[in-house]
């Protein structure tokens, strides 16, 4: 009875990581979709935009801003039990601090490869980069 009981219980949790790992792949590609939209816009200073400004008249577009939230984002979440986790996100990001990254390919990395990755590190990524994202879109006046 007792080896019914240990198998039942590992199978339910095998299930509960697959179901997180799903989950957490979907909301990287809601984020996805999100990026991809707000990063295509700008952020304009002083006024706001009525999304026919130029960002020539005093915006800045909100990808000039990738590598702060990127820097941001890891440097929150700097954590050396977490190391190995974000060391292979941000080789799939194509970050170094302070240089280069990208927020589309690590996105795209969590989508795709979620159960290689710890979830509730993923999951506090998403939900930091979620009110960046957001952010934006609000200053951009949607």
């Amino acid at each position: 009875m007792i080896g019914k009981s240990r198998k039942g219980r590992t199978v339910r949790r095998a299930a509960t990581r697959e179901a997180t790992a799903q989950t957490v792949a979907v909301e990287a590609m809601r984020l996805l979709g999100s990026w991809l939209r707000v990063a295509q816009g700008h952020v304009s200073f002083g006024a706001r935009c009525s999304c026919g400004v130029a960002t020539s008249t005093g915006g800045i577009a909100v990808r000039e801003f990738e590598l702060q939230i990127l820097d941001y984002l890891f440097g929150k979440h700097a954590d050396p039990a977490a190391e190995p986790v974000l060391a292979k996100l941000r080789e799939h990001a194509g970050y170094r601090a302070g240089e280069s990254g990208s927020i589309t390919p690590l996105l795209h990395a969590i989508a795709t490869k979620a159960p290689e990755f710890g979830a509730e590190l993923q999951w506090a990524l998403l939900r930091d980069l979620n009110r960046s994202i957001e952010s934006f879109d609000e200053l951009h006046g949607r």
